[in-house]
C-alpha cells in the first residue's frame, strides 16, 4: 500500500494563489467581453471588476519589484562572476610566468651542473694524472736514494745524504748521481 504524501504549506499556498488567479482571469474576461459587446455592469460587477485589476495591478507591481531584485542580484552575482574569472585568469598567468622562471632556473641549474661535473671529471682526472705522476716521482727519488747510499762510502753517508735529500725534496736534482753497475 503506497502512502500518500500531502503537500507542504507552501506548495498549498501557492496552488491556493494560482486557482485564485485563475478565477480572477475569468471573471475579468467575462467582465470586460460583456464591456466590449455594450452590455452594462452592474455596481457589483463594477466594484468587482475595479477589485480584480487592483489585484492584478499590484500582482503585476510585485513580480516587477521582485524581478528588479532578481535582474539586481544576477548582476551583482555575474559582476562577482566576471572579477572571479579575471582573477582566476591572472593567476594561471602568473602561475604561467611563474612556471617558466622556474623551467629557466631549472635548466640554468642543470647546465651548471652538467658544466660543474664536467669540471669536476676534468679535476678528477688531473688530480689522478698528477697524483701518479707525483708517486712516480716518489719512487724514483726513492731509488735515486736507494742507490746512492748503496754506493756510498761509509763516511760519505751522513754528510752526502743530508745535502741530497734536501736537493730532492726541493725538487732539484740530486748532486751525486747513482752509479752505474754499483
Amino acid at each position: 500500500m503506497a502512502r500518500r504524501i500531502r503537500p507542504s504549506k507552501a506548495r498549498r499556498a501557492r496552488q491556493r494563489a494560482a486557482a485564485e488567479r485563475t478565477a480572477r482571469r475569468d471573471s475579468l474576461l467575462v467582465l470586460l467581453s460583456r464591456i466590449q459587446r455594450g452590455i452594462p455592469v452592474t455596481q457589483a460587477e463594477a466594484s468587482l471588476l475595479r477589485a480584480h485589476v487592483e489585484v492584478e495591478v499590484t500582482d503585476a507591481d510585485a513580480a516587477r519589484a521582485a524581478l528588479g531584485q532578481q535582474e539586481a542580484q544576477h548582476r551583482q552575482q555575474l559582476g562577482a562572476a566576471h572579477a572571479a574569472i579575471r582573477e582566476a585568469e591572472q593567476a594561471a598567468a602568473d602561475l604561467g610566468e611563474q612556471l617558466l622562471a622556474y623551467r629557466a632556473v631549472e635548466a640554468q641549474r642543470q647546465a651548471d651542473a652538467d658544466t660543474y661535473a664536467g669540471r669536476l671529471d676534468a679535476l678528477r682526472e688531473q688530480t689522478g694524472e698528477a697524483l701518479l705522476a707525483g708517486a712516480e716521482e716518489a719512487l724514483r727519488r726513492a731509488t735515486t736514494v736507494g742507490q746512492y747510499l748503496a754506493a756510498a762510502h761509509p763516511d760519505d753517508i751522513a754528510s752526502g745524504v743530508r745535502n741530497d735529500l734536501a736537493l730532492i725534496l726541493d725538487g732539484r736534482p740530486a748532486k751525486y748521481a747513482p752509479m752505474e753497475g754499483q
